[in-house]
């Protein structure tokens, strides 16, 4: 097992999207595969899901942290509210917030390279309010088709009278308008951020957008940011995309690039069935193929369509059969298990061929598609992939497997390549998207009696954190070639609920052979737990 050579170290400020794993644990292991340290501001500042950070005190420990590293990777939310749900819930005037932005302009005069993420503000489909302001219970769902008629009646072809006149009645007029000006305020902030990046004091900016459609006034603002984009000159710097919790990890692999300066990475997006790149993913407003490119610009690397790429992106499309976190899948067509070979022989191949190759499942939101995962596993190479990712939406799953990769892809080529950080960053995706997300959640849920499409409420000290700990586990122990291991007493629930968790992985020497398995076929339909 070899580790990154002895450099001069690499050091990136991150002011994260909150307090979430995903949003400070994932960047740091994307950094840490290219030797590169992630500095962080304390706990203590950060917030606490629905309580805001100190805003304030974390733009002062990004001033001081950014003299100290080679590039910062900045939330825009976490600056100017406190955190991504505080941008969401507190009504701060747009004054407020771009006051406290003005320490970008300091930082970046210092010298110091500034990449920042900002975010259209979602509308989903739920009447959970833990995340959303508190009139989402019970309002949440009329918003959500208020809002597809507001978009719709911007486009004449598509305008229904009648049903945006039924959708505005539906919900109530206080809360229509602050729905209305919630959104205008944070459209006004995002146009502002598209500006810092056309000025230069961004070097790089990604603007994301998670639970949309391609009907919804969040659509509508990205379509409108792009156009702005567009009229700036600003296409090399400023990307619009789905996506939102990865968008930071995204930030840092592009950071990495730029620091590394070892060339453009090329990267060929390939699927199984080609035309499902044209599928538009659940919780998406543009095909998955458009969010894949997409994701592969905003972490510095290129679309490539011919031969010999440096990664070769195997995406499992959406094929529309359900959802691992509201309706988990207990039976699956042959079809479905076709493509999930093909593509594990398709990895396969290029493996033994000598290609990097990572793989994005983006079959099911909110978890990989065990029919892939299992055909991967079965391989006896999965260990050797450059990266696989199975989370939540598409644009998360995609933004972290090409971060993942394109940073193994220009580590190696730097010689700062450390394969443990890498082997135990696969390892914990395939832990968490499959052991977790599609196995042992559905059983932790099932026992608590939680209820589809909602999120629960788990205790530190509830018994069943034994039970999600064993299980975890024993997965770990089924990963072939990974020799993983859960560190004791890492198991957590971050929020306190079942939607994620966090634990630590170590991984062992990887024991690759000259004599690789052939894969099995796929031919049971049946869902296996």
């Amino acid at each position: 097992m070899s580790a990154a050579p002895a450099f001069l170290p690499l050091r990136i400020a991150l002011l994260p999207l909150d307090e979430r794993p995903v949003c400070s644990r994932l960047p740091a292991q994307i950094a840490a595969v290219a030797g590169a340290t992630m500095l962080l501001p304390p706990t203590m500042l950060m917030p606490r899901l629905r309580e805001p950070g100190d805003a304030d005190a974390l733009g002062a420990w990004l001033v001081k942290a950014a003299r100290d590293a080679d590039a910062a990777v900045v939330s825009l939310e976490t600056l100017g509210h406190g955190g991504l749900i505080a941008s969401r819930t507190q009504p701060y005037p747009v004054a407020a917030v771009t006051a406290r932005w003005q320490i970008l302009v300091e930082i970046a005069a210092a010298g110091t390279p500034l990449h920042a993420v900002t975010l259209i503000t979602r509308t989903p489909d739920s009447d959970d309010a833990m995340e959303e302001p508190g009139y989402w219970n019970p309002h949440g769902p009329a918003l959500h088709r208020l809002s597809a008629e507001l978009h719709r009646g911007e486009h004449s072809h598509e305008r229904r009278t009648e049903e945006l006149v039924a959708a505005r009645e539906a919900v109530p007029p206080a809360v229509r308008s602050d729905f209305a000006c919630r959104r205008l305020r944070n459209h006004a902030l995002n146009l502002t951020a598209v500006e810092l990046a056309a000025t230069g004091v961004l070097d790089s900016l990604v603007v994301g957008a998670d639970d949309t459609a391609p009907w919804a006034v969040a659509t509508a603002e990205l379509e409108q940011l792009q156009l702005w984009r567009s009229r700036l000159e600003s296409d090399d710097r400023v990307f619009v995309r789905p996506g939102a919790d990865e968008a930071t990890a995204t930030l840092v692999a592009r950071t990495l690039l730029g620091l590394l300066d070892r060339g453009p990475v090329t990267v060929r997006i390939e699927a199984i069935d080609p035309s499902g790149l044209a599928r538009v993913a659940p919780y998406e407003n543009i095909p998955v193929g458009q969010t894949a490119a997409g994701q592969v610009e905003a972490c510095g690397a290129t679309v490539h369509k011919g031969p010999d790429p440096d990664l070769h992106l195997l995406v499992h499309t959406p094929d529309g059969d359900g959802d691992w976190a509201v309706g988990p899948l207990t039976t699956r067509s042959a079809t479905a298990a076709q493509t999930a070979h093909a593509l594990a022989e398709r990895a396969v191949t290029l493996l033994r061929a000598g290609h990097s190759v990572a793989v994005a499942d983006c079959a099911q939101p909110n978890g990989g598609d065990p029919l892939l995962v299992d055909a991967l596993l079965r391989t006896g190479l999965s260990h050797r992939l450059t990266a696989y990712a199975g989370w939540n939406t598409a644009g998360n799953a995609l933004g972290t497997a090409v971060a993942h990769a394109v940073t193994a892809v220009a580590a190696r080529r730097a010689g700062r390549f450390d394969e443990r950080a890498h082997l135990d960053l696969l390892a914990h995706r395939f832990i968490e998207d499959r052991g977790y997300m599609t196995r042992v959640r559905t059983e932790i849920r099932t026992a608590l009696g939680s209820v589809p499409g909602r999120h629960d409420h788990v205790p530190d000290d509830h018994p069943l954190l034994g039970r999600l700990a064993d299980g975890l586990t024993r997965y770990a122990g089924e990963l072939p070639g990974f020799h993983a291991r859960i560190t004791p007493g890492s198991v957590r629930l971050p929020w306190r609920r079942t939607f994620e968790a966090d634990f630590d992985v170590s991984t062992g020497p990887a024991a690759w052979t000259t004599s690789d398995p052939t894969p099995t076929a796929a031919t049971n339909t049946e869902e296996t737990r």
